[in-house]
């Protein structure tokens, strides 16, 4: 299997510590920078997941944090009911 190269201009003090961690971690240099290019590529989707999440809930009205348990407890069973309504109450009419 061809696979094409490039070459990549470094400082030198930046090669010579990339190559020390390398051989602390008993990898390649190449094999080193692909496991890291994959981990960045890993992290930015987490992040971009993690983004998607907050605005998901931002659009839903937020997370109310400040309500009290009653509170809480009245929504939970509000919504178990809207669930309940829209799911399986036609099974029992």
């Amino acid at each position: 299997m061809d696979t094409e190269t490039r070459t990549l201009e470094l400082p030198t003090q930046l090669y010579t510590d990339l190559q020390s961690l390398a051989e602390e971690n008993q990898l390649g240099l190449v094999e080193m920078l692909a496991r890291w290019a994959t981990l960045a590529r890993q992290r930015h989707a987490w992040i971009q997941g993690w983004e998607e999440l907050g605005e998901l809930i931002r659009q839903d009205g937020g997370l109310q944090i400040a309500t009290t348990k009653e509170k809480v407890v009245e929504q939970m069973r509000k919504t178990r009911y809207e669930i309940f309504e829209a799911e399986y109450a036609h099974l029992y009419r």
